[in-house]
């Protein structure tokens, strides 16, 4: 049965489920297909097992109407460590490519005993403005540009534990 709180969320897996997991999360408006077949099989055929998902409104998973869905940016959290359960997968190597780095950091933050890693490709930080970032160039070639980089472990722990309620960087 499908609902708001329990919408019908599409997967494919690759590999064996004995091997470590990885969850796949991709960003908005993109289906678990921008994670390239190829790109899966070389993940399972280097002994992981592989989990790829559209989250709720894109692919084969429930869409809603137009406007305002009826649910929120922690449900889509909920719904990632849904689709592990679904897999009776206890933990993952989690990976989100943009909107679905955000997830995986939410993720992270919210159940980090299932989470074995964390990779976040093409996103931003949770809760940092990134727009006064400064771009200066510095170099040729792939160095060509530099960002001042997030030095403050507490700032990232003080916008995780304010999520959360609990815990704070541990270095």
């Amino acid at each position: 049965m499908k609902n708001a709180e329990h919408p019908e969320i599409a997967s494919q897996t690759f590999g064996d489920p004995a091997h470590p997991a990885v969850l796949l999360i991709m960003g908005a408006m993109a289906s678990m297909l921008w994670w390239p077949e190829a790109f899966c099989r070389k993940l399972a055929g280097e002994g992981r097992f592989v989990i790829r998902y559209d989250n709720r409104d894109t692919g084969r998973s429930t869409k809603y109407a137009p406007g305002e869905p009826p649910y929120t940016f922690d449900d889509m959290v909920d719904d990632a460590v849904r689709v592990l359960d679904d897999q009776g997968i206890r933990k993952a190597h989690v990976v989100g490519m943009s909107m679905g780095g955000m997830i995986a950091q939410l993720v992270a933050l919210k159940y980090p005993s299932r989470v074995t890693s964390l990779t976040v490709i093409s996103s931003s930080p949770l809760g940092i403005d990134t727009s006064h970032f400064s771009w200066n160039r510095t170099t040729t070639g792939p160095a060509a540009f530099s960002a001042r980089p997030i030095t403050s472990c507490s700032r990232a722990a003080k916008i995780g534990a304010a999520r959360t309620g609990r815990g704070g960087c541990t270095r």
